[in-house]
This record gives C-alpha cells, structure tokens and sequence, in this order.
C-alpha cells in the first residue's frame, strides 16, 4: 500500500482532532468510555443518547480514543518505509537513540511545566513516582492495580507505549509479509483472550503496553511492505464497509478487537477524498499538539472552567491549543535547524 505523504499528514490530522476532542468533552461530560476496558453498562449509556441533541458529543467522547489506533499504525508503516523500503541503512544502536532523543524531546520539556504549574500554582498533590515514570517511559510497565502510580494527566502514557513499539520494530522489521499476518493475528487473538479472560486491572496493564495495541502497528507494516490497490479503486466502498464495522465494534463485544482494523480502513478511505487545508495543518502539528493540549487542559479546568455548553468550553479550549501548539511547532523546528547546522 503507498500512501502519499499528504494522506499520512491528513490521518494524523484527523486522528489529533479525535484525540484532542475526547480529551476535553470526556473531562467537561464525564462520559464513560471502553477504551481501556469493555462495560455494557458504558455502550447502553451511549446507545441511549446516541440520537439525541448530545450525541455528537457522546459520540465524541466515547469513540474519539480511536485516534490513537491510526497513530500506531503510521508508525507501523512509516517505520518499515524508511528502513525496507527506501533501503536506510539500520544501525542499532543510532536508531535507538535517535527515537529516545526525539520522544524525549517532545514529552520532558512540557511535561515538566505540567508539574510544576500542577504542584506549584494550583497546588495538587504529585506523586514523585509517577512523575520519574513518566519522565523515563516507564508508567505503562509499572502501572498495575493497587500500585502508588498515577497515569494524571492520562495521555503522556503514549510515549511509553510508542518507545516499546520502536523497540519491537527491532525485532520483528526482518519478518516476511507472510510472518506479520501470522503476528498480527497472534495479537488479535490475545486482544480476545484480555477481553473475556482477565481481570480489568490486567486489562489496562495490557492496553497500556504494546500488547494491547501490537495490532495496528503490525498492520501498518504489513501495508508498507504489501501492493494493496483495493483500497484505491474501491475506496468508497471499503470506507462505508469499514465504517459499519467500526460502529458495530463500538458498541458490540465480540467485534471489540476489529476497532482498530476497521478504524484504520475507515480513515486512510477517507484520506483519499479529503484534502482540506486545516486538516493537513492539524496534521503537521500534530506532535506539538499531543504534548501541548494536556497542559492547557489543566490550566484551562484550574483557571478558566464555567458550566457554559461544550460547544463554548470546547471552543475556549481548542483556540489556545492551536496557537500555542503552533509557538511549539515553530521552536522545536527552529531547534532542529540550528543543531543540524
């Protein structure tokens, strides 16, 4: 499957915009969600609004957690374009340390400032483990049960996650296409056997860690190294397919372990027809946002949070998330520059 640059730029996009969105309606609404785990009692809540004059932000807050599927499977895929595909020497041991320096990079300097306007202005209490966890990538291992851990602000935990793919990427880049289908449905099965078989406490220690989401990055590599053309001359179809699948998924427990299968397929169909200038710019700053909107939802909920309607609050919020995301963009870029020169 080759997909372009800017579809790759127009999913990310789409997929900050979901991510963005859930983490401010799910706070402002305190609407559950099966992220982490499934409860029917989460979907009967969601069904039951789902045709109301809510359910946009229902829908929002229950499902916007999709987006992190499509990130995970662009890292899948744009991992084995640059090291198979395009033939980029792979070296260990800078490989390594460049995606540290780059994850490290993005989440330190922010998460830092998180801290100390979180313990130092607002006065809340800080877990100093959990922020060291945080800070080394280490909170998805750690975090289990009745531990002393606290994922707050509950999005950093990404970098963890993201960090173990890098290195399973290590291990599984030299599989042939016919091994990854095979490693993609060992996942699939094990996304069945957490489902139904474990506590929900395991559960989240597994949707915190690359064995709950192995899956799409697999399958990102399977579509880099695969000449799929179906989605191109059938893209319609398989996005409208892909799309009842997903809801289906959303609100059905057997079909729960295709959400990211089918969300993959439902946002690259619709990358093919959508080429809206905001989307692409979201999707540039992506990196900036994921790392900046946790920090200003919490200036956001500490200082300037009022029971107005969401659409107001949400407006309120996405504003200063834009522009300083794009100040981040601009400083980081101009960091670069001057370390290459």
């Amino acid at each position: 499957m080759n997909l372009t640059k800017q579809q790759c730029i127009i999913i990310k996009g789409l997929a900050i915009s979901l991510i963005v969105l859930h983490n401010i309606v799910h706070l402002l609404l305190n609407i559950p969600c099966n992220e982490w785990s499934y409860d029917y009692e989460r979907t009967s809540l969601f069904l039951a609004n789902l045709f109301t004059t809510s359910s946009i932000w229902y829908i929002l807050s229950y499902a916007g957690w999709i987006g992190v599927a499509l990130f995970i499977f662009l890292s899948g895929y744009g991992l084995t374009k640059k090291y198979n595909q395009h033939q980029t020497e792979f070296k260990l041991f800078p490989y390594l340390k460049n995606h540290i320096i780059k994850l490290l990079k993005l989440l330190l300097p922010i998460y830092v400032l998180y801290v100390l306007f979180d313990w130092g202005v607002f006065h809340h209490s800080t877990n100093i483990i959990s922020v060291l966890a945080h800070m080394t990538c280490t909170i998805n291992i750690l975090m289990y049960g009745d531990s002393p851990f606290i994922l707050s602000p509950g999005v950093y935990w990404f970098f963890g996650l993201i960090l173990q793919l890098y290195i399973l990427f290590v291990f599984i880049r030299k599989l042939s296409t016919k091994w990854l289908w095979a490693l993609a449905l060992v996942f699939l099965l094990f996304n069945y056997f957490i489902l139904y078989f474990v506590s929900e406490d395991t559960m989240l220690w597994c949707r915190l860690n690359f064995m709950g989401w192995g899956y799409p990055f697999v399958l990102g590599m399977i579509a880099a190294k695969t000449n799929i053309s179906i989605i191109e001359r059938h893209k319609s179809l398989v996005g409208l397919f892909s799309f009842i699948i997903l809801c289906a998924s959303l609100i059905t427990k057997p079909l729960t372990p295709f959400i990211e299968l089918s969300t993959i397929l439902c946002f690259i169909s619709i990358s093919y027809a959508c080429n809206n200038r905001w989307v692409y710019y979201l999707g540039i700053l992506s990196p900036s946002i994921f790392v900046i909107h946790p920090f200003i939802r919490m200036l956001f909920m500490n200082c300037f949070w009022h029971p107005y309607h969401p659409f107001i609050m949400t407006v309120l919020f996405i504003i200063p998330v834009i522009l300083f995301s794009w100040a981040h963009h601009v400083i980081l870029a101009r960091t670069d520059k001057q370390i290459k020169h």
